[in-house]
């Protein structure tokens, strides 16, 4: 409990009270009075719980965000996606290292109908952009605050079109990648988009007739509630990036273009970059995906065990010191053989790596004792699908 000094004016220490409470009680909060309403909104409080959050050393445990989405047959034969948004608190026993978990459902009815894929592409203070596909020339972006279930649907992109083109040599666009981050020094957020362009030679649009264009991007702000053009250079060879991550002002995603690499985006000054991966050459061992280790990006490469096609050898190296132009990595893990390891999300702590099994099945792979826990979650018609899962902090940052 908060000890209240002389010095302290009753509105400070009621500041100080809301700001470590968790959002689905300050929601109910703002209901009681206007003045509090009114202060639970203004950007101050919003950035003092933001910290708050962020800094509590008081949890032993991890909040995991997870999401599944399963498209679900009725008997019409209509097609309906449906999303489910849960919470997963992990602990560890330090003795005994038993793993501890609860998972909470969140209830949170997604405003979008008749689309059948939705994924997270990036994550930044509690706020999740979420995108959600019809076609691949029918997109839209959304930004979702799970904790307090605010969702925000972005205005149409300024340079993707609407459907598949008709004719030969018509413009086709597809989004390839999108990223999602906080440039402080405005203190604004930024939605990121890459797009691979190309037309065809043909009426019939076969992919052996296609013709690729330089790839375009645009940038989102909140602020101005818009998108606008900006400049990219790469090639226009590049395969689709992988869901993004973000860290300390810049967006990554995993790409290729006959060689693996990671390409990086200053939300500041709006700057791509590619980043070359750790040389693997002498190995079987191939960088598959990105994520995010405590304050560092790590990839993650694997190999089929030579012994035992059914396992997986694995690697985990961090990037050290990315100043924007030049990067270091570092080997932080080797592991295995695993069977049946598809991907990892994150470590939840030092030595627990959070990934997904075949199956969809949620997996702790805990590096010093080497003991593989697997996560009971309930499952959408009998399997997990569309598994993703990230470290979350609650936050009450606004989504409008």
């Amino acid at each position: 409990m908060f000890q209240v000094s002389e010095s302290d004016t009753l509105e400070d220490s009621v500041v100080e009270t809301l700001s470590i409470l968790p959002p689905k009680s300050l929601m109910r909060f703002k209901c009681i009075r206007k003045s509090w309403c009114t202060l639970i909104n203004s950007p101050s409080f919003v950035a003092k719980h933001l910290n708050n959050s962020v800094d509590n050393k008081l949890s032993s445990s991890t909040c995991i965000l997870l999401t599944r989405s399963q498209p679900l047959v009725f008997p019409d034969n209509n097609w309906k996606l449906e999303v489910f948004w849960s919470m997963i608190n992990l602990s560890i026993d330090s003795d005994e290292h038993n793993l501890h978990y609860d998972v909470k459902d969140l209830h949170i009815p997604f405003p979008l109908e008749d689309y059948h894929f939705v994924q997270i592409d990036g994550y930044c203070n509690g706020i999740v952009c979420v995108i959600a596909w019809k076609t691949l020339h029918l997109v839209n972006v959304l930004l979702c605050n799970p904790a307090t279930r605010e969702f925000s649907q972005l205005p149409c992109s300024c340079l993707l079109q609407p459907s598949r083109p008709k004719r030969k040599f018509q413009l086709e666009t597809i989004v390839i990648g999108l990223g999602f981050g906080y440039n402080c020094k405005p203190k604004e957020y930024k939605v990121v988009q890459i797009i691979e362009n190309c037309e065809y030679s043909d009426d019939e649009q076969y992919y052996y007739h296609r013709i690729a264009l330089p790839h375009t991007a645009e940038v989102y702000t909140t602020a101005a509630n818009s998108w606008r053009e900006i400049k990219i250079d790469i090639s226009s060879g590049t395969f689709n990036c992988s869901p993004s991550a973000y860290l300390k002002g810049f967006c990554y995603w995993f790409a290729t273009d006959g060689e693996k690499y990671i390409l990086s985006f200053d939300l500041g000054d709006e700057i791509f970059q590619r980043i070359q991966l750790p040389s693997r050459r002498e190995s079987d061992l191939k960088f598959s995906s990105l994520f995010l280790c405590k304050e560092s990006i790590a990839a993650f490469c694997s190999c089929c065990d030579p012994s035992d096609e059914d396992s997986t050898l694995c690697e985990i190296w961090v990037m050290d010191d990315y100043d924007g132009v030049k990067s270091s990595w570092t080997k932080l893990l080797t592991f295995g053989p695993l069977k049946g390891i598809e991907n990892p999300f994150t470590f939840w702590k030092s030595d627990e790596l959070l990934m997904v099994a075949s199956g969809g099945r949620a997996t702790s792979y805990n590096s010093s004792t080497r003991n593989l826990n697997y996560l009971h979650i309930r499952p959408i018609l009998n399997e997990v699908r569309g598994f993703q899962a990230l470290i979350y902090v609650e936050s009450m940052v606004p989504v409008k």
